[in-house]
C-alpha cells in the first residue's frame, strides 16, 4: 500500500464535511463538560499555543554547565546483574534486537511493515500512511483522521520504549554493535522530529514516556557509545521535552494519568539532568504535583479513581519510580505518600487471582513506564512486584514473578500466594472482592459499585455499573469485553464501553451511562453500596454484597439493584431487581464468557467448562429467556478484545424479557462440582 504524507488541514476532500461535523460535535461535548475556570484555562492555553507557533527558545541556553556526566538512574545499571541467570529474558532481548535490525516491530496487536534500517517514525502500520512530521504540532488533527489510522500506533513506536531492553542487552552482553544501533535510533529520532513539529510533540504523556526511555538508555549504555556532538543534541532534546511539558500541562478535566506522567518526567529530568537550566524548578514542581495527584487520583481506600486497574498501575509505576529515584539521591518522599502507594497496591492485590490475573475493568491500552519487551504483559503484576520491593511489603507481591527489566532497579520480589478467605470491600473506589477456597481451588468474585470514572469526562471508565467478574482456579471465566481501539474505534469504541459489553443489566438496549465521544460522557450513572462488612460479620459460608445505581432513573424511573450472596455449599445467588415506578421494560442481563471455554445448555442450566472440567453452572428459573449470542454486529453483541487493537467473537449468555417495579431476576451460580 502506498504511503502518503499528510498536511495540517483536513485529511482530504473526501469526507471533509462529515469530519468537520464530527469535530464540532466533539468540541460541543467537551465544552459541556467544562466549568468556567476550565474554559478560561483553555482560552489561555490556545493563546500560548498561538504564541509558541512563532517562538522557539534557544535550547543551548537552556543547558548550563558541562554536559557530563550523562544522566543515570541510580542503581539501574548496577542492578543488571540480577539477570545473570535469566537466560530466557536475555534470549528474548537478543531476538528483539535481531527483529529491529530487520525492521520488524510489533505492538498493540499490530505488526509494522518490514522496513530494514532506521524506523519510519511517522508511519501508521495499519494504513501505511504517514502522519504529518513538519507542521506545528497543534495543527495536526489527530482526533479525527480515520484515513491515517489510530494515532496510538504511531505514538507507541515513538515512545522509544523498545530501546530500553535493547540497551539492557547491549550492556549485559557487552555488545558494542547493539549499543551503536540504539544510539543510531535515538539520533534518527532527534533528527526526524524537530522540536514542537509533527505528530510526536502533540501529547505531554508521550513526551514524558519518551523522556524515561532516553534516561534508561543513557543509564544502561554508558559514556563510550556517545560522541560529543550527540551528547549536545541529546541534552537539547531533553531540554525541549522539559520545556514543552512545563509549558503545556494537563489541567482540569485532562488532569488524569497524563498529569502524573508529565510531572514524573519533569521530576526525573530535574533530578537526573542538573545541567538543564530549569532542573531545580522542575524537580520541585514535579514532586509537589505527584504527591498532590497521589491523594487525588487514588481514593481513600486505594482504588484508582480512573476505575481501571491497568491505569492505576501505570500511575503507581510513575510515582514509585520517582520516589525510589529521589530517595536514592537524597530526596526522600513522605511516609504519607508511601502509605497511599501501599493502599493502592492493596486494592490491586485483592483483585489478583492465584494465576496472576485481574479483572479487566475500564480502559487498557497496555501502557507502561519501564519496558522489558514490546507487547502485552501482566503490567499490574509487574507494578505489584515493584511496590513489594520498594515499600518492603512482601504481601503485595504477585503470585508469580516473571523476569522484567524493572527488577534491575527495584529488585525481583518473591512470589506471594494467598490461601485464606478474604472479603475486601472498597466502598470509596467502588469494588468488593471475595476470595474463596472450594475443594482446594480459588474462586474470586469481583463486583463493581463505584463511580464511572475520574473528573468530569471520566475518560477511561466504562458503563459497567454493578458488573460482575468471576475467576476460578486462576483463570478468568466471566470477563470484561476489553478496550479494542481509541480514536479510530468509532462505533466499536462505543460498544466496548457500553453496558451491553459488561456482565450486568441493560434496559431497553441503552447503557447505564451515555457516551459523548471517545473519552467523554454526557450522563453518568451513580452507584452506591448498600451493605458493607461493618453491617454484619462476613464469613466463608455466608457473605453478600448489595448495591444499586441510578443510571436508568431519569429515563425509565428505575434504580437497578444487584445482590450477590453466598447461600451455602457451592452456591452463590445473584439477584437483579428494579426499584422505582415505571412501566414494564425490556431488559437483558448478560454474561460474557472467556474465550476458550465451552458453554452448553444442560437440564440444570447453562454449563461453562474447560475440557472435562466443569467450572460454572448458571441456572435461572424465572420468566427470562436465555440464549447464546456470538459476534453480532448490528447491534454489536458478543465481542472480546484480548489486547489493544484486537477483536474476537466471544460467547455471551444473555437473558431477556420484561421487568417492572418490584420484579426480580434470580440466578443460581454453582462453582463446585462433586465427581
Amino acid at each position: 500500500m502506498a504511503r502518503r504524507e499528510g498536511n495540517s488541514g483536513d485529511s482530504g476532500k473526501k469526507g471533509g464535511g462529515s469530519q468537520k461535523l464530527v469535530r464540532f460535535a466533539w468540541l460541543a461535548d467537551r465544552l459541556a463538560a467544562m466549568g468556567p475556570a476550565e474554559i478560561a484555562f483553555r482560552v489561555r492555553e490556545q493563546f500560548k499555543r498561538a504564541v509558541s507557533r512563532h517562538y522557539q527558545p534557544d535550547f543551548a541556553r537552556l543547558v548550563s554547565g558541562p554536559l557530563d556526566p550523562l544522566p543515570a538512574i541510580p542503581g539501574l545499571a548496577e542492578g543488571l546483574n540480577v539477570f545473570a541467570d535469566a537466560g530466557q529474558l536475555r534470549r528474548d532481548w537478543q531476538q528483539l534486537a535481531e527483529q529491529m535490525r530487520q525492521g520488524r516491530f510489533q505492538a498493540l496487536g499490530v505488526t509494522w511493515p518490514e522496513r530494514p534500517g532506521l524506523p519510519e517514525w511517522h508511519m501508521d502500520p495499519s494504513t501505511e500512511t504517514n502522519w504529518p512530521s513538519q507542521p506545528y504540532c497543534f495543527d495536526v488533527p489527530y482526533r479525527h483522521a480515520p484515513d491515517r489510522g489510530d494515532i496510538k500506533f504511531v505514538l507507541e513506536l515513538n515512545r522509544l520504549q523498545y530501546l530500553q531492553p535493547l540497551a539492557a542487552a547491549a550492556a549485559i552482553e557487552n555488545d558494542a554493535a547493539l549499543a551503536a544501533m540504539v544510539v543510531s535510533h535515538m539520533d534518527s529520532w532527534i533528527a526526524a522530529n524537530p522540536a514542537f513539529r509533527g505528530v510526536n510533540w502533540i501529547s505531554g504523556i508521550e513526551l514524558a514516556l519518551r523522556v524515561v526511555s532516553l534516561l534508561v538508555v543513557t543509564t544502561l549504555i554508558g559514556d563510550q557509545a556517545y560522541s560529543a556532538e550527540f551528547r549536545r543534541r541529546l541534552h537539547h532534546c531533553l531540554a525541549a521535552h522539559g520545556y514543552w511539558l512545563a509549558r503545556f500541562p494537563s489541567r482540569f478535566s485532562s488532569a488524569n494519568n497524563h498529569r502524573i506522567a508529565e510531572a514524573g518526567a519533569l521530576y526525573l529530568l530535574g533530578r537526573l539532568v542538573p545541567t538543564l537550566h530549569s532542573a531545580g524548578e522542575w524537580a520541585e514542581m514535579g514532586k509537589r504535583i505527584l504527591e498532590e495527584e497521589l491523594s487525588l487520583q487514588f481514593h481513600d481506600d486505594g482504588v484508582g479513581a480512573e476505575q481501571s486497574p491497568t491505569y492505576a498501575a501505570f500511575s503507581l509505576e510513575w510515582i514509585v519510580l520517582c520516589a525510589t529515584t529521589g530517595g536514592r539521591m537524597g530526596d526522600p518522599w513522605s511516609n504519607a505518600s508511601w502509605h497511599r502507594l501501599v493502599q493502592a497496591g492493596g486494592h490491586l492485590r485483592a483483585i489478583t487471582d492465584t494465576g496472576g490475573n485481574q479483572p479487566r475493568i475500564g480502559d487498557d491500552d497496555e501502557g507502561r513506564v519501564l519496558c522489558s519487551l514490546p507487547g502485552p504483559e501482566c503490567h499490574v503484576n509487574t507494578v505489584l512486584g515493584y511496590l513489594a520491593s520498594a515499600a518492603q511489603r512482601p504481601d503485595l507481591a504477585p503470585p508469580n514473578v516473571k523476569a522484567h527489566l524493572g527488577h534491575a532497579l527495584f529488585g525481583a520480589p518473591d512470589p506471594a500466594q494467598r490461601h485464606d478467605f478474604e472479603y475486601a470491600s472498597f466502598p470509596a473506589g467502588g469494588y468488593t472482592a471475595v476470595r474463596e477456597w472450594r475443594g482446594g481451588e480459588e474462586i474470586l468474585w469481583v463486583m463493581d459499585h463505584g463511580p464511572l470514572g475520574y473528573l468530569s469526562i471520566a475518560a477511561h471508565g466504562h458503563a459497567d455499573a454493578l458488573s460482575l467478574w468471576l475467576h476460578i482456579d486462576g483463570r478468568p471465566v466471566l470477563v470484561d469485553a476489553g478496550t479494542y481501539l481509541y480514536h479510530s474505534g468509532g462505533p466499536w469504541r462505543e460498544h466496548f464501553r457500553s453496558t451491553a459489553a459488561h456482565n450486568t443489566l441493560t434496559m431497553m438496549g441503552e447503557s447505564s451511562s451515555t457516551a459523548a465521544g471517545a473519552f467523554n460522557w454526557s450522563h453518568k450513572a451513580e452507584s452506591r453500596l448498600l451493605e458493607t462488612p461493618t453491617n454484619f460479620a462476613m464469613e466463608a459460608e455466608h457473605w453478600s454484597v448489595e448495591a444499586e445505581h441510578d443510571g436508568y432513573a431519569e429515563r425509565f424511573g428505575y434504580h437497578h439493584r444487584r445482590r450477590l450472596e453466598r447461600i451455602g455449599g457451592d452456591g452463590v445467588q445473584l439477584t437483579d431487581s428494579l426499584r422505582g415506578q415505571g412501566a414494564d421494560e425490556q431488559i437483558e442481563i448478560g454474561f460474557l464468557i472467556a474465550p476458550g471455554l465451552d458453554l452448553r445448555r444442560t437440564a440444570d442450566g447453562w454449563q461453562i467448562s474447560t475440557g472435562q472440567k466443569r467450572l460454572l453452572l448458571i441456572a435461572h428459573a424465572g420468566h427470562l429467556h436465555g440464549w447464546v449470542e456470538r459476534g453480532l454486529e448490528k447491534p454489536a453483541r458478543g465481542w472480546y478484545s484480548p489486547a489493544f487493537g484486537q477483536r474476537l467473537a466471544a460467547q455471551r449468555l444473555v437473558f431477556t424479557g420484561r421487568m417492572g417495579a418490584g420484579d426480580a431476576a434470580v440466578f443460581n451460580l454453582t462453582t463446585g462440582f462433586r465427581t
